[in-house]
């Protein structure tokens, strides 16, 4: 159960650096500046401790090592560019989906993608099966986030462009999730791992944020709230854990199990924390429950199956 559990644990994370890295966009005008910020303060801790531990150090020269033997080929060591995509596309599509329409289409495309990749084997835990119990456990997620974002669906507004590269970006992370895995093999260290991610994603954001600029955007000043600057180790403790718990788990059983931490942590944010004009909702506590139902349900047939 440690496995399942760190993907809870880092998915309820996520809900945090949302709220973090949310806030800190609506300060400075600009959802992709928000996102380099975060990305570059998760970068700066993995230089330090990538650089100054020296089991660290070891696990960049073996990414390095993997590249020039032809272990790790080139792309494999892009999957941190997903997470730049990701963020780079929220920050387009929010403003026209709304967050929760948003959250729908990354999840089923996250949901889908999953069962492909472990299908293909493209993650280091091996080939997983398609079977009822994984195709069953992904569709009462959907539906469990779908349920527990219900009263924002008012709210939202339907753009099939948007959607569509809502979905496209879901998929990409599923691939992500299974290619960070992959380079941890070779890594053996997932800050390292975490490292590379970190630098592919902020090269994206950079032409991310300068197409932004040429086009008119602007960056406000910053905040001094110094928590708004959290979102990027918060990221680094994803990475590094999702890298590490993959070769376990598998992508779909990852991804739903971190799903549900984003849920749960969701819960525990409007409960601890509420934000403005925010609360605890029904359809929230309903779709944390579906969703850890499903997950234990899918577990426990899949464990009949060995």
């Amino acid at each position: 159960m440690l496995y399942p559990l760190l993907a809870v644990f880092v998915g309820a994370l996520t809900a945090v650096q949302s709220r973090l890295n949310g806030q800190l966009s609506k300060d400075i005008h600009n959802g992709i500046a928000a996102a380099i910020i975060s990305f570059g303060t998760g970068w700066i801790v993995l230089f330090i401790l990538c650089f100054g531990i020296k089991n660290e150090r070891a696990g960049l020269r073996n990414i390095w090592k993997g590249l020039t033997s032809g272990r790790l080929r080139r792309w494999e060591v892009i999957g941190g560019m997903g997470g730049g995509f990701f963020v780079a596309t929220q920050s387009i599509t929010v403003p026209q989906l709304g967050v929760a329409i948003f959250t729908i289409a990354t999840t089923g495309g996250q949901a889908v993608a999953s069962l492909l990749v472990d299908k293909l084997g493209i993650s280091p835990a091996g080939k997983k099966k398609i079977t009822i119990p994984r195709i069953f456990a992904a569709i009462v997620t959907l539906f469990a986030v779908t349920v527990a974002v219900y009263p924002d669906l008012s709210k939202a507004t339907i753009s099939l462009f948007a959607i569509l590269l809502t979905l496209i970006v879901g998929v990409v992370i599923a691939f992500q999730q299974a290619l960070n895995g992959r380079v941890n093999v070779v890594a053996t260290r997932p800050l390292a791992t975490a490292f590379l991610n970190f630098l592919m994603g902020s090269a994206v954001l950079i032409v991310a944020l300068t197409v932004n600029l040429a086009n008119g955007g602007s960056i406000g000043a910053l905040p001094s709230n110094i928590w708004l600057y959290a979102g990027g180790p918060i990221g680094v403790i994803f990475i590094s854990v999702s890298a590490f718990t993959v070769k376990q788990m598998g992508i779909l059983n990852f991804v739903l199990a971190s799903v549900s931490g984003q849920l749960v942590g969701a819960l525990l944010l409007d409960w601890l924390a509420p934000a403005a004009h925010t609360s605890i909702s029904s359809y929230l506590v309903t779709g944390v429950a579906m969703t850890m139902s499903a997950i234990l349900l899918g577990r426990y047939f899949e464990s009949r199956k060995r």
